[in-house]
C-alpha cells in the first residue's frame, strides 16, 4: 500500500489529482492496432484515524471466520422481521436454494454473492456486514473522516483501485478483493453517498467455500497489477477548514444521510462548529 502524508488539506485536490492521472485509465490496443484509452474506476474511503485499518463491521463484530454461505445463513434469519416492519419483500430465495446457486456458480477464481441489494440495506441500517462501504467522490470520502471531532493526528482517504491495468489474476488460495457493484435499488443514501461496496475473500479449498478475510491480507502477485490502494493522510487540525469547504459544495450530514435527524446534526455543526470560528 502506498502512503501519501499531506502538509495540510490544501494539498489534497492535487493528491487526488496525482492518483487519478497514474491510475484512472488504461490504454487498449484494438485488433486492428488502434489504442483507445479506458477508464477505470477509483473508489474512496475516509477515515478519522490513519492508523485504523480497512475493517468491516463484521469483523469488528465477530472475530470468527464467516464462509458467505455461513453470514448469507445470519441475514436470511432475520429477513421476516425486517419485511413484517417495514413492509418490503426483499424476495429473497429461499435459504437452501441460495445455497445452491452459491454452490453453482463459486469456485475458487469467483465469487457468488446472492440477495445483495438486502445485503447493502442490511449494511446502512447496522447490521453487521462484511461489506466494506466506499464512495465514487474522494470529497465525500473526506467529509466521513472529518465529520466528527477525535483526538487523531491525522485522518485519511484510502483510494482502491482494483484492475488498473483491466485485468486480475488470482492463485488458488489467494486472498483478493472484490468491488461488488452500485446499480442496486436500495436505501436512497446509498444514491446520496456515491456509494460501492467491496468484499475480502480468501478460498478454502478443503470446504470448498469462500470466506471473508480482512482487506489488508490480499496481496497481488505483481505489485501494482490488481488491488492497489493509496492511502493519504491529512492532519485533523484542519477539520474546520475542511468542513467549511465541503458544506460550500452542500457535502453535509443532511445532503449525504438525507434524514430529519441528519438536518439537525448538519445544523448544529454549522452553529457550534463552521461558523464560530
Amino acid at each position: 500500500m502506498k502512503t501519501v502524508d499531506l502538509a495540510s488539506w490544501n494539498d489534497f485536490p492535487a493528491a487526488i489529482a496525482d492518483v487519478r492521472t497514474e491510475y484512472g485509465s488504461r490504454e487498449v490496443v484494438l485488433p486492428e492496432d488502434r489504442p483507445i484509452t479506458l477508464q477505470n474506476d477509483i473508489l474512496f474511503r475516509g477515515q478519522a484515524d490513519n492508523t485504523w485499518s480497512l475493517e468491516t463491521t463484521l469483523e469488528r463484530t465477530s472475530p470468527d471466520p464467516y464462509s458467505i454461505q455461513h453470514y448469507l445463513q445470519r441475514a436470511d434469519s432475520v429477513v421476516n422481521e425486517i419485511e413484517s416492519l417495514t413492509g418490503v419483500d426483499w424476495k429473497l430465495p429461499a435459504y437452501p436454494d441460495i445455497i445452491k446457486a452459491i454452490e453453482t456458480v463459486q469456485d475458487s477464481m469467483r465469487t457468488h454473492l446472492p440477495g445483495y441489494e438486502y445485503l447493502v440495506y442490511l449494511r446502512h441500517h447496522g447490521f453487521p456486514s462484511p461489506l466494506l462501504d466506499w464512495t465514487r467522490s474522494p470529497y465525500v470520502a473526506a467529509f466521513f473522516a472529518l465529520e466528527n471531532r477525535t483526538t487523531a493526528e491525522r485522518a485519511c482517504v484510502y483510494a482502491f483501485i482494483e484492475t488498473p491495468e483491466g485485468g486480475k489474476s488470482l492463485r488458488e488460495g489467494d486472498a483478493t478483493i472484490h468491488a461488488v457493484g452500485q446499480y442496486i435499488t436500495t436505501h436512497i443514501r446509498h444514491y446520496t453517498q456515491k456509494a460501492n461496496y467491496t468484499i475480502a475473500t480468501r478460498w478454502d479449498r478443503d470446504q470448498k467455500k469462500h470466506f471473508f478475510c480482512s482487506h489488508h491480507d490480499s496481496s497481488p502477485p505483481v505489485v501494482g497489477s490488481q488491488n492497489v490502494l493509496v492511502k493519504i493522510t491529512f492532519p485533523s487540525t484542519d477539520r474546520i477548514k475542511a468542513l467549511k469547504e465541503l458544506d460550500d459544495y452542500n457535502i453535509n450530514q443532511y445532503t449525504l444521510y438525507q434524514s430529519e435527524d441528519a438536518l439537525v446534526r448538519s445544523l448544529g455543526m454549522r452553529a457550534f462548529e463552521l461558523e464560530s470560528e
